[in-house]
C-alpha cells in the first residue's frame, strides 16, 4: 500500500516536470475537479435569510399535499364553484412541491409566477396580458418618486373614475370581456391599501413584495375576494412555523368546502322564492335560507385565506362564528373581518383622530357614520367592477343605514358601560341566558335586514312580509 502511494506521487511529479519542460499542460491535467461546495453556493446565496419557521420538511409537505389533493378530488367530483376553482386547486397542488424546495428569496417570485399561469389558464392569455400590463402601469404610477403622494393619489383616482365612465359608455370594446372584473378585483381596494402603506412606510417597498400582494393565486377563481391588507400579508410571511401554518390553512380550506356544500344544499333544496311566502312557516323558512346564502361568501373567503396559509402566509381568520353574534357590534366584529379592518384602518381611525379634541361620543358617532357611508358607497363600487351594475337602491341604502344606526347605538352604549369583572368561575346562569337571548335577537334582526337587502324594491319586501305575517 505504501509502495503504491509512493509510485503515484512519483508519477504525478514526473507528469508535472514533463509538462513544464514541454511548455504545455498535459490533457489529463487540463480539467479541474468540480468543487461541490462552490457548485451549491448559488443556492446558499439565494437561500440567505431563511427563517427557522421556513425550514424544509418533506414529510409535512407530503401529508399536507395529500390532504389537499383529497379535497381537490372532492371539489372535482361535486363540481364545487366551477372550472376556475378547480384550475386554482390543481395549480396550488403543482406549485407546492416547487415552492417548498426553491431558495427562500425565490419563493415569492415562484408564487407570483404560478398566479400568472393560473390567470392565463382561467381567463386566457389576452385577458391576462392586458390585466397585468394595466396593473403594472398603475403600480408604477403609485411607486414613482417624481410625483408627490397626493398627486399620485389624485391621478389614480382620476384614472379609476375615467375608466368607470368609459365602461358605463361601453367604450374600449377592444378589451377582453374579463378585463374589467379581473382588474377590478385586483386593484379597486388593494391599490388603496398599497397607497396607504407607501405614504406611511419608512422605506421603499420591494417589487417582490409588491408582486406577491397584487398577484394572489386564489383571487382569480374568487373575484369577490377578501380585502387583504398589504402590511398584514408581509408580516404574516412565515411568521409561524410552516407545519402549524399549513395545518391551520387546511382546516380553513376544509371549513370553506363545507360552507360551499351547505350553500349548495340550501340554494338547490331548501330555498323558496319570495312569491312562495304564504304564512308564518314559509316566511321563517325563506328568511333563514336567504340569510344562509351568505355561506357561499364565507366559504370562498375561508378557502382563499387557507390557500395563503399553504404558502407560509399566517393570516387572521376571515369570519368568526358570525351566527353566534349577540349584538350589532359583535356581529360587525365577527363577519367579514378583513372588511372591518379595512374600514377601521382607512376610515374610522383617520376620522376619529381628527376629532380627538371633541367629546368622545361625538368622535365615535362621526367616525362610525363615516364607516357605514363608505361601506355603502364602496360596496356599490365593488358591484360595478365585478358585475357591471351599481348596487345602489332604496333597499340597499336602508340596509346599510339601519345596520349603521344599530352599530352606532351599540358603540355608544359600550363606550358608556363599565367593563364587567371577569369571574374565574365562568359566566353565571343569568349571563348565559342573556347571551342566548342576544344571539336569538341578532338572528331575527339580521335575517330581517338581509331579506330587505335582497328584495328588489321596498314594496316587494313589504308585500312579502304582509303575506307571511297576515296570510290570506
Amino acid at each position: 500500500m505504501v509502495e503504491t502511494t509512493q509510485n503515484s506521487q512519483i508519477k504525478d511529479t514526473a507528469d508535472r516536470s514533463v509538462g513544464s519542460r514541454s511548455g504545455r499542460i498535459l490533457p489529463h491535467r487540463q480539467f479541474i475537479p468540480v468543487d461541490r461546495a462552490a457548485a451549491r453556493s448559488w443556492y446558499a446565496k439565494l437561500d440567505e435569510g431563511r427563517p427557522a419557521n421556513a425550514r424544509i420538511d418533506a414529510r409535512s409537505l407530503l401529508s399536507s399535499w395529500t390532504y389537499l389533493a383529497i379535497l381537490g378530488g372532492l371539489i372535482h367530483v361535486y363540481k364545487i364553484e366551477g372550472r376556475a376553482f378547480e384550475i386554482m386547486m390543481w395549480t396550488v397542488l403543482a406549485t407546492l412541491p416547487i415552492y417548498e424546495f426553491v431558495p427562500f428569496r425565490l419563493k415569492k417570485p415562484v408564487l407570483a409566477g404560478s398566479a400568472l399561469i393560473a390567470m392565463g389558464l382561467i381567463y386566457g392569455a389576452a385577458a391576462a396580458i392586458t390585466v397585468v400590463s394595466f396593473a403594472t402601469a398603475m403600480v408604477c404610477l403609485a411607486r414613482t418618486s417624481k410625483l408627490s403622494w397626493h398627486t399620485r393619489a389624485g391621478l389614480i383616482t382620476a384614472i379609476a373614475l375615467g375608466l368607470a365612465v368609459a365602461r358605463s359608455a361601453e367604450a374600449f370594446a377592444f378589451l377582453p370581456p374579463a378585463f374589467w372584473a379581473v382588474a377590478g378585483t385586483m386593484l379597486m381596494f388593494r391599490l388603496a391599501l398599497y397607497m396607504y402603506e407607501l405614504k406611511h412606510a419608512k422605506k421603499q417597498e420591494t417589487w417582490t413584495d409588491t408582486a406577491s400582494y397584487f398577484l394572489i393565486l386564489p383571487n382569480w377563481c374568487f373575484l369577490h375576494f377578501p380585502v387583504v391588507d398589504y402590511r398584514t400579508l408581509q408580516r404574516g410571511f412565515y411568521s409561524k412555523e410552516i407545519t402549524e401554518t399549513r395545518r391551520r390553512g387546511l382546516n380553513m380550506i376544509f371549513t370553506g368546502v363545507t360552507h360551499l356544500l351547505g350553500y349548495r344544499l340550501v340554494y338547490h333544496e331548501l330555498l323558496i322564492t319570495p312569491a312562495e311566502v304564504v304564512g308564518t312557516a314559509t316566511l321563517v323558512s325563506y328568511l333563514a335560507c336567504n340569510y344562509l346564502l351568505y355561506l357561499r361568501v364565507s366559504g370562498q373567503f375561508h378557502i382563499a385565506c387557507g390557500v395563503l396559509h399553504m404558502f407560509g402566509n399566517h393570516m387572521p381568520e376571515t369570519h368568526h362564528h358570525y351566527l353566534l353574534a349577540n349584538s350589532f357590534t359583535d356581529y360587525w366584529r365577527r363577519i367579514n373581518i378583513y372588511w372591518k379592518d379595512f374600514m377601521v384602518k382607512t376610515v374610522f381611525n383617520p376620522v376619529f383622530f381628527r376629532m380627538r379634541k371633541r367629546p368622545q361620543p361625538v368622535a365615535l358617532g362621526v367616525a362610525t357614520c363615516a364607516v357605514f357611508v363608505a361601506t355603502w358607497a364602496l360596496h356599490a363600487w365593488q358591484s360595478f367592477w365585478l358585475r357591471g351594475t351599481w348596487g345602489l337602491s332604496v333597499t340597499d341604502g336602508l340596509f346599510w343605514g339601519i345596520l349603521g344606526v344599530a352599530v352606532l347605538a351599540n358603540v355608544q352604549w359600550d363606550a358608556r358601560r363599565k367593563p364587567a369583572l371577569r369571574s374565574t368561575a365562568g359566566p353565571t346562569f343569568t349571563e348565559q341566558v342573556r347571551r342566548i337571548a342576544g344571539i336569538c335577537g341578532m338572528l331575527v334582526s339580521i335575517t330581517l335586514l338581509w331579506s330587505l337587502w335582497s328584495a328588489p324594491t321596498l314594496g316587494d319586501w313589504l308585500a312579502m312580509m304582509g303575506r307571511g305575517l297576515i296570510p290570506g
